[in-house]
């Protein structure tokens, strides 16, 4: 009950009447409600860019997947050009071989 008939203080040690300490406390409590209503304007700020990177992030992460299957279906892909080439090579190689057995089978 003695704290409640203590008069506040203030930091230089000054007693403050019932109107200063009112002024006070109302003078606290707006800038405390300014600083809260910033704060509320600093969350909703970082909300939105954090829903634009998340966004961001999504539409690259479509790209690399689409890229990736594009990227994995046409490592080795089957054109005429390389069929082509094969055969040719394929052909190379059974006529190499048979003037060599030729060659041997002529000199023996």
């Amino acid at each position: 009950m003695k704290d409640e008939w203590e008069s506040p203080y203030e930091e230089d040690g000054v007693t403050l009447g019932p109107e200063e300490a009112l002024i006070r406390e109302s003078e606290k409590t707006k800038a405390l409600k300014v600083e809260k209503l910033q704060l509320k304007d600093t969350i909703e700020k970082l909300q939105s860019k954090n829903d634009a990177l998340a966004n961001d992030n999504d539409s690259l992460a479509k790209k690399l997947r689409s890229l990736t299957k594009q990227s994995s279906s046409n490592i080795y892909p089957e054109t005429n050009q390389t069929h082509t080439l094969r055969w040719a090579y394929l052909l190379l190689t059974f006529n190499l071989t048979a003037l060599i057995i030729l060659i041997l089978f002529h000199l023996k």
